[in-house]
């Protein structure tokens, strides 16, 4: 089947009429191509027309007459008078159905589909125009027969003569030339086709920063490509959606399109043909890109910005090399990362987006200067002052697809900031990591002792005075924040740090807030050396939070399927451990010692170690419970590190489910828990002489039989020797509970080692008697003792016969 085609130019259009005709005989044969002009030589239709031939085809060259009607009728700037001459296609072509091409398109799949249309009843098809309102006059598959008949030219320029009055007269807005005219004419007398048919690309970085998702969401194969609006492949750098193709066609041999048809050749993409390297970026300021582009002739730079680009960027427009990509659409960004070889990381602006954690998730490698380095995507990072080592890698990757050397000059930074000259163990940390660069800044200038590290250490780099933009490109850069300035205002760079997903490492002399650092000992500094190291290598497991605390449910649940022990730390124990009295308690050396000991222990089936779960999240705490632990870890969270050096442990909170608690909806399933697992078994209860545990209540119902040892409510460690003795000798056979504050500890763990199983649950019961009256605060009782009302003052123990039946012993 003969396809017939009319396209229309004029002598300063035949480089796009070319490109268009070439596109059209690449993917067609058996095609004649009328092209309406006036003024174009008769000599330039002689090569196109011998390869037309050669394919079957033909081109016809229509002369319209030198003075014609639509000379003076208005248009857009971009748009030639010669669009509308497509009003006279029927006075000068014969065929009944006739494809009419602007020729600022390109045909991109053959055309057999497109004139197998049925059209019959309608004076065209065509495709909607951008804005979804009007059909686009780019591509009309022409019933031409039905313009002849109903004298549809006339009609048309009836109106066109109409309407330009109106426009000059200022009585028409958003006048779009011919397209308007065939829109008012026809209205909705048209066949509307699928947008494969007319691809309109033109409105690209619109579509972008509208949010036209639609527009931009095209993946099916077009068989046309309309670049309309001004935004033309051949007058602007705009990178819309297959801008690279339409130079590909403009580039195309004659001869080619003839080796296309017997088998000879295909048209590649010259992504697909061109070692590349990508730089997505927001800064006129590329590292080395000069000596990059001239040094490497072969290699292709794509340079891509989601704006327009300045001067600098521009210019580099005069090397072969070079393909700049202003304006960037997500798709043409897509197709650049898909068949990329190399990014460069090199622009000194702030890092862009995802476009690095991208290209590193499609495996293709990054080089970065030590200067320009943006987060930590697996760079090869470079120093900028030995380019020729980047030059050498990127010509090693192009010959080989690999690289046959490590070109990895090991600059991890970490990055200080500092309001003082004391920074605790940089001279240790520079020493033993020489390899790694500890940038440090300050909003001020800097003192002589600093300055003397920077001399001794050629890895330490002073930023005094710095500026806000230069602190952010370290922020971006480093590899690891390190929060040991002994100062006092570093609070806000840590928080930010934390705030752009950097991991910190802290000494436990020298955090400050708290925001997810690894802590360290200041005294053990080879412990942060190696967790470096390991952060360097891939290997580093952080521990967030440093120390790992379990939830109710989850220790609970733990304890029930394992039939563990559980020995429980506070506050209190604390205290005790670093030599301050408690009110229950005063201070023993021995007792701390032995404190010490339990809680280093490793949690496991058999023994379960509690902590505060207070270390990773207390916004499920009331404020006072919040105020609380936010002010006992400031003054006490390096000694937990330092003490606790378990990889896990349970809650403390197991036996207090309640009243510190904004949501209290878990406390009544977790009290249920509890109550599981002395179900049916007999138990003997350890507890001072005023917490009367489960009196007036139904917490120890469900136990099989109750037994207890009362002992004294102060400084009962001075009798835990008595006390154990009493509890060995009724033990067997019987799980053991425990209520006696720290003293508690020591007993538990010591018949825990004797084979009993024992559970340290002090504060259960006030919690338990709070969440059975729904209190909101701690409510005193008056017949026993109440947590944290630590002098049980004015208790009026009540007669209870099942209370003194389960009495076997009195210590008091």
């Amino acid at each position: 089947m003969i396809k017939t085609i009319v396209l229309a130019g004029d002598r300063n259009y035949t480089t796009q009429l070319e490109t268009t005709i070439k596109s059209i005989l690449y993917h067609n044969s058996d095609v004649k191509i009328y092209i309406l002009n006036q003024d174009i030589m008769p000599d330039w239709f002689r090569k196109p027309r011998k390869i037309a031939r050669m394919l079957g085809s033909e081109i016809i060259d229509v002369k319209l007459p030198e003075q014609t009607v639509f000379q003076n009728w208005k248009k857009q700037a971009h748009i030639s008078s010669i669009a509308y001459a497509r009003y006279f296609i029927p006075d000068y072509i014969q065929e009944d159905t006739v494809l009419y091409l602007d020729c600022d398109l390109i045909i991109n799949d053959k055309l057999d589909n497109l004139f197998e249309q049925n059209i019959e009843e309608r004076y065209l098809a065509a495709i909607r125009d951008a804005n979804g309102q009007v059909f686009n006059t780019g591509v009309l598959l022409i019933n031409n027969e039905k313009w002849r008949q109903e004298k549809l030219k006339e009609r048309l320029i009836e109106q066109s003569i109409l309407t330009t009055k109106e426009v000059e007269e200022g009585r028409f807005e958003h006048f779009n030339g011919d397209q308007t005219i065939f829109n008012q004419v026809l209205q909705d007398d048209w066949l509307e086709l699928g947008r494969a048919y007319n691809l309109q690309v033109g409105y690209d970085g619109v579509a972008l920063y509208n949010n036209w998702q639609e527009h931009l969401a095209f993946n099916d194969k077009p068989v046309v490509i309309h670049f309309t609006t001004y935004r033309k492949p051949w007058t602007t750098l705009i990178a819309n959606r297959y801008r690279d193709l339409w130079w590909e066609f403009h580039d195309l041999e004659w001869s080619q399109i003839l080796q296309h048809h017997i088998g000879e050749f295909e048209l590649l993409p010259r992504l697909d043909r061109e070692f590349s390297c990508l730089t997505l970026t927001n800064s006129q300021d590329l590292e080395g890109i000069e000596e990059l582009v001239t040094a490497l002739p072969d290699v292709v730079f794509h340079i891509a910005a989601w704006t327009d680009m300045g001067d600098k960027l521009t210019k580099l427009a005069v090397y072969d090399n070079v393909r700049l990509h202003p304006q960037i659409v997500p798709p043409v960004l897509d197709k650049l990362k898909q068949s990329t070889n190399l990014y460069l990381d090199i622009h000194q602006g702030l890092e862009v987006e995802s476009i690095l954690k991208d290209v590193d998730k499609l495996g293709i490698p990054i080089l970065s200067f030590s200067n320009t380095q943006h987060g930590m995507y697996n760079q090869m990072v470079f120093d900028k002052e030995d380019i020729n080592l980047i030059i050498e890698a990127i010509k090693d990757y192009a010959s080989h697809s690999r690289f046959l050397k490590d070109y990895n000059q090991g600059t991890f930074h970490c990055l200080i900031f500092t309001d003082t000259q004391d920074i605790e163990q940089l001279d240790y940390l520079a020493q033993y990591l020489p390899h790694v660069i500890f940038d440090v800044a300050a909003w001020t200038d800097m003192g002589p002792k600093l300055y003397e590290l920077q001399n001794n250490y050629r890895n330490i780099r002073l930023h005094p005075a710095i500026t806000i933009e230069k602190l952010e490109q370290l922020k971006v850069r480093m590899g690891l924040y390190l929060d040991i300035s002994c100062g006092h205002s570093t609070h806000d760079i840590v928080k930010s740090a934390h705030e752009m997903n950097k991991i910190i490492f802290s000494f436990d002399s020298t955090q400050h807030g708290f925001f997810g650092q690894q802590i360290y000992s200041s005294k053990s500094p080879e412990r942060m050396v190696e967790d470096i190291e390991n952060l360097i290598s891939g290997t580093f497991q952080a521990r967030t939070p440093a120390i790992i605390v379990k939830g109710i449910d989850q220790t609970l649940d733990y304890i029930i399927e394992n039939q563990s022990s559980i020995i429980r730390f506070g506050d209190g124990e604390m205290d005790l451990m670093l030599g301050k009295s408690i009110p229950y308690q005063v201070y023993d050396e021995n007792l701390a010692s032995q404190l010490k000991e339990i809680i280093s222990l490793q949690s496991d089936e058999k023994l379960v170690i509690g902590l505060p779960n207070v270390f990773a999240d207390r916004s499920n705490f009331t404020p006072a419970a919040e105020a609380f632990w936010k002010g006992h870890l400031e003054h006490h969270l390096k000694d937990y590190v330092e003490l606790a050096r378990a990889d896990w442990y349970g809650t403390t909170f197991v036996s207090r489910p309640y009243i510190d608690y904004v949501d209290k909806s878990q406390s009544f399933s977790q009290f249920e828990k509890l109550k599981q697992i002395w179900k049916d078994k007999d138990i003997l209860i350890v507890e001072g002489v005023t917490s009367r545990s489960g009196v007036g209540n139904d917490l120890f119902d469900g136990a099989n039989s109750i037994k207890r040892i009362i002992c004294p409510s102060h400084n009962a460690y001075a009798r835990i020797e008595e006390i154990q003795e009493a509890v060995l000798q009724y033990a067997e056979n019987r799980l053991i509970l425990c209520m006696l504050g720290p003293t508690a500890k020591i007993l538990s763990y010591n018949l825990f080692k004797k084979g009993y199983r024992v559970l340290d649950i002090g504060h259960i019961d006030s919690e338990y008697e709070w969440m059975k009256m729904g209190a909101d605060t701690k409510v005193k009782l008056h017949h026993k003792h109440t947590a944290e009302h630590n002098f049980d003052q004015d208790i009026e123990f009540i007669e209870d016969e099942a209370y003194n039946s389960q009495v076997l012993t009195v210590l008091s």
